[in-house]
Formats: structure tokens, sequence, C-alpha cells
């Protein structure tokens, strides 16, 4: 009598060449999404990073503001480093240190001035002597905003990641020192357009700062 063996079924190779393909789109297009994840994972970070980075710089920024007087806002052509740095310097009386000097700019950076800002007095006592005012500034050149006190070297305010590819300081109301007839608070609106460096996406910030001594 003859042996009977079973019959083990298996997978023809048309049956491997099609299963491999499948496969294989699966795997390109599930990688393909996780490269995406991951891209838009990085983007969101730098985006979350720069704006907490331009969040913190503004919230120090409009709060010494908010508590100064005597806003004096002035802009400048580009300078170098050393120049830049005298944007609102001693020799000009009408915002020296000692002086009481105001100045509006209700319509923002001039076309020429690469620097732009506004100098006021701090509202406490934590700086002393006379050279006593702060200075905020737009400097077109570094793409940054600056901080200086008195006459102490400016010093940025933003992070190296962040880029500042625009910015104007609006300054209102306060011509009370000189004119009887202002009856306006001073204000002071902060428009702003950054990016992040390694991204081209441009954000656009504003704020208004009313000044919080009354002098009407």
């Amino acid at each position: 009598m003859q042996k009977k063996y079973p019959i083990t079924a298996g997978f023809t190779l048309i049956e491997m060449i099609v299963s491999l393909g499948i496969f294989s789109i699966i795997i390109t297009t599930a990688v393909g999404a996780l490269l995406v994840l991951i891209a838009t994972n990085q983007r969101l970070q730098g985006e979350q990073s720069a704006m907490t980075n331009i969040s913190f710089a503004l919230d120090s920024m409009t709060r010494e503001i908010r508590t100064g007087y005597n806003y004096y806002c002035a802009g400048q052509p580009n300078y170098n480093a050393v120049s830049a740095e005298a944007i609102f310097n001693n020799s000009d009386n009408k915002h020296e240190d000692l002086g009481v000097g105001t100045k509006n700019c209700g319509t923002g950076r001039g076309s020429g001035e690469g620097l732009q800002g506004i100098s006021f007095y701090e509202g406490g006592d934590s700086i002393s002597g006379v050279s006593n005012r702060i200075v905020y500034f737009y400097d077109n050149v570094a793409k940054t905003l600056k901080r200086k006190v008195g006459n102490n070297a400016p010093q940025s305010i933003i992070s190296s990641g962040i880029q500042i590819t625009d910015a104007d300081f609006f300054v209102t109301g306060t011509d009370k020192l000189t004119s009887t007839n202002d009856f306006e608070q001073p204000t002071v609106t902060i428009y702003l357009e950054l990016k992040e460096a390694r991204e081209e996406k441009v954000y656009y910030l504003q704020t208004t700062v009313t000044q919080r001594t009354l002098d009407l």
C-alpha cells in the first residue's frame, strides 16, 4: 500500500511579491508621517520658545515703561556699534539725564531711522545718581531690542534665536510739560514683527502701555 503524505500549503512567488509591495507602501507611509510629526513638533517647540522669550521681554519692558515718566521718543539713522549706544546720549539737552524733556512720535519709526526707541525716568528708586534714565530701542542692524540704563552699554533683551525684523514705538500724550492743552495721558504703543531664526514665518505683536502716574 502506497503511503500518502499530507500536502503542505505555501505562498507563491507572486503572493510574496504582492505582500512585500503592500508592506513597503505601509512602512513608507508610516515613516513619512512620523518624520512629518517630528518636524512639526520641532517647529512648534521653536515657535513656543520664541513666543515665551518675546512675551517675557515685552512684559519686563512694558512694566518699566508703565511705571516710568517723562517719555522721550526718538530715532536715528544707522550707526556703528559705538555710536548706536548713544541714541539717547547726554549731549542732547532735550533728554539728558538732568533734563525733563519729553517728546511724542505719533507716526512711529521713520523710513530712514535704523534706531528708534523710548527714554524715560524709572518710577522707583533702584537706579540712583544722575544717569537714571532707562532706554528701550530697536536696532535694525542687529535685529533686536536693546535696553540701556544711564550711561551703561545697551544689552539685548531678546534671545539670539529670535530676529526682530521690524519695530515701531508710537508715543503720544507727553506734551503736558510744555503745553497746557494736552489732556491725553502719556501712552506708548509697541509694534513688533519677528521670526524664529530657523523659520521664515513672521509673527506680529502689538501692545499698548499707559503711564500709571496721572499727569492730566
